[in-house]
């Protein structure tokens, strides 16, 4: 019997929207990336994409909220995207996977990237020095560590403002339904997006523990030492993201970061299209 795609088993807007969301995603194939390690923006990346990522998030149950970002918020998921993208900037397969999760059209913590991806381009790429792998490695590493002290200074500064939106939602009374509503889902959003960072951090781990494991095998060096100890550095960092983004950012999670199945209802229609 042929096989449908997408397929019937899932709700028929997801459906449509993943097919849409594949046409987005292979036609924005090759622009050279912007800031953030993000595709240069486009109308593909910037509106398209996200609108058929809101439509997947309500089908899994997640808070979508209505609302614009604020000038912090989209800051926040800017940085916290230089954190959650495949370590290497060749990694191109990895990179579409990444863009899925920042759009929300995959589900940010099962659309994992394989680790395998970033040794694999290590050892395509031509050093003149066997020890240059290390040393790139130590490299990445470093810049993923520089770039969670930012994230998380951002984040106290979307948790400090989420909670004047939570005093605001209890004292002002001609508050509709769906304002507080989408008020509250953007909360839940926020929260979340530590999560998700540190999820993405974690897959940054494996990445380099099977790149590092490869290339002790295949060329072993010295420089493998350094490397070792940055990932200890790196893995102890990610530990201590309750600490470093403290404040209330990362209170109040759902789970591993994420929602369980109708943990959220509908969400009403949306105030602004964004």
């Amino acid at each position: 019997m042929p096989c449908a795609w997408p397929p019937r088993l899932v709700p028929s807007p997801v459906r449509w929207a993943l097919a849409a969301a594949l046409t987005a995603t292979l036609g924005a194939c090759g622009p050279q990336p912007g800031d953030f390690g993000r595709p240069r923006p486009n109308v593909v990346n910037d509106e398209i994409m996200p609108a058929v990522g809101n439509v997947a998030a309500r089908q899994r149950g997640e808070p979508v909220s209505g609302y614009s970002f604020t000038d912090a918020e989209r800051e926040l998921r800017q940085l916290g995207y230089a954190l959650i993208m495949p370590t290497h900037p060749r990694d191109g397969w990895n990179q579409y996977w990444a863009e899925l999760r920042r759009t929300r059209i995959g589900d940010p913590v099962r659309f994992d990237p394989d680790p395998r991806g970033y040794g694999h381009t290590l050892m395509r790429e031509d050093y003149r020095s066997s020890r240059s792998r290390f040393i790139r490695m130590v490299d990445d590493m470093r810049a993923d560590r520089s770039r969670i002290e930012p994230f998380c200074a951002k984040a106290v500064e979307v948790a400090n403002a989420d909670r004047i939106r939570e005093g605001a939602i209890g004292y002002i009374a001609d508050l509709s339904s769906v304002e507080i509503r989408s008020a509250r889902d953007r909360i839940a959003e926020n929260r979340m997006i530590i999560g998700w960072v540190r999820h993405g951090l974690n897959q940054h781990v494996a990445a380099y523990r099977r790149a590092l494991n490869t290339q002790l095998v295949a060329t072993p060096d010295q420089e493998a030492v350094l490397a070792e100890r940055e990932l200890a550095g790196l893995e102890a960092d990610i530990q201590r993201m309750n600490v470093i983004c403290a404040g209330g950012a990362v209170r109040g999670t759902v789970g591993v970061e994420q929602a369980s199945p109708g943990y959220y209802p509908t969400t009403p229609r949306p105030l602004v299209v964004k």
